[in-house]
């Protein structure tokens, strides 16, 4: 999910040495796209229109759905005549190509929602929400992800915010925004160079690195008081810090011994350990989801490669072989089950995923612009990454439908709520 500056320099220049990638049989090249359950979600009642909105805009970036292509009059048509005559015309609905449709109404603090089957008219899903003291966006992210969990059987992560490294040259800010890019919120000001954001698994702190005075410092954030204070400034690089799962570890690389060497350190005062050690330069920690391991990138024999480590040292074991001579960036998924990584693909460098358990790995990616930082969707299935350092983007892993979240000017190293 992160690596240190040295590794972010040297990943923008593709080396001639490692220009023809290594792929096994297994690898595919691109993942092509299955159609996903054809819905609508009808503007709400009762005045609540935009939280209709991100409700589709929500389930539009997830593969397992697809947008039924109604023009917005036939929508607006067809949704007043049903209330009209108090009747819900599902064949009508079947025709526009909806199998699902969404119907909800506002009435004081109170959202009723519920979900269709065209093709017999039962009902999907039914829920209440209360607004109350809680924006509509949430509420609508709340929607979506009951409809992911009703429907398909898995977790939904709209609900989640996005961390993101936004600006130029060596003056970026961290940001944090919801899952689509909206409400975006500055965390940190100034002309330094902050980046490499993570969330405590609290949800309450958060952690980036910030160069200030061209010394690489890890800062720890309180999100409701907006105090910051360092969290690991040893003499040297500190960078790409994350905590680990379950509270009590900060994994990050340091370069104090003369190389950027993989480091833990007890969240509670206590003690550190190096786990690594020689020449080689380390970088992009990512914990495991019980927290005993480590994934982390290393140049050992010239070419960054992907490694997993115990995280009280030792049992270091290389993984997504025969993949690409150039491997980096890994990240946990948080099923425990796959590696999301970045490999020179082509001559490009393309968001992979390895699977633990066959060892098989495969591109979700493949787009001539070069793709950056994957982080994890709480899902395990969607992954968000940077592309071309400007854009942030998030893939289906199983489909490969991809949907850009946020653009314009330079943006880098996602990660997003747990």
């Amino acid at each position: 999910m992160k690596k240190s500056l040295l590794c972010l320099l040297s990943l923008l220049v593709v080396s001639s040495a490692f220009a023809e990638d290594v792929i096994n049989p297994g690898t595919v090249r691109g993942t092509a796209q299955r159609q996903g359950i054809p819905i609508y979600v009808c503007d709400f009642r009762g005045g609540a229109v935009s939280i209709a909105d991100v409700v589709r805009k929500d389930l539009n970036i997830h593969g397992g759905f697809s947008l039924a292509r109604i023009s917005t009059s036939d929508a607006t048509t067809l949704n007043n005549a049903d209330y009209s005559q108090g009747a819900i015309h599902f064949q009508n609905w079947r025709n526009l190509g909806c199998a699902l449709i969404g119907k909800g109404e506002v009435s004081g603090s109170t959202l009723s929602f519920k979900l269709y089957n065209t093709s017999n008219g039962s009902t999907v899903m039914g829920r209440t929400y209360n607004m109350g003291s809680v924006s509509p966006r949430r509420v609508a992210h709340a929607i979506a992800n009951d409809i992911v969990q009703d429907v398909l059987k898995e977790k939904g992560f709209f609900q989640s915010r996005m961390l993101y490294a936004s600006g130029y040259g060596r003056s970026k800010n961290i940001v944090m925004c919801d899952i689509l890019g909206g409400d975006k919120k500055n965390l940190t000001s100034g002309s330094d160079l902050n980046t490499f954001p993570d969330w405590y698994p609290d949800h309450k702190n958060i952690l980036y690195t910030s160069y200030r005075a061209n010394h690489a410092v890890i800062y720890k954030l309180d999100l409701t008081s907006g105090k910051t204070q360092k969290l690991l400034a040893m003499p040297g690089m500190n960078t790409s810090g994350c905590v680990s799962p379950d509270g009590r570890q900060l994994a990050a690389i340091l370069d104090k011994d003369g190389f950027p060497e993989l480091y833990t350190y007890a969240l509670n005062g206590g003690s550190h350990k190096r786990l690594t050690r020689g020449r080689d330069n380390e970088s992009s920690p990512s914990w495991s989801p019980d927290s005993n391991k480590i994934v982390f990138s290393c140049d050992e024999g010239k070419s960054p490669q992907i490694y997993i480590m115990n995280a009280s040292g030792g049992g270091r074991t290389r993984i997504c072989r025969n993949v690409s001579r150039y491997c980096t960036s890994p990240a946990w998924s948080p099923d425990g089950k796959k590696i999301a990584f970045v490999a020179q693909i082509g001559g490009n460098y393309e968001v992979c995923v390895c699977d633990l358990s066959s060892g098989n790995s495969k591109n979700v990616t493949n787009n001539p612009s070069n793709d950056e930082f994957p982080c994890w969707a709480a899902d395990s299935r969607h992954i968000v990454f940077a592309r071309a350092g400007s854009s942030i983007v998030i893939v289906d892993s199983e489909t490969g439908k991809e949907t850009t979240l946020v653009s314009g000017g330079s943006n880098t190293s996602p990660a997003l709520e747990p």
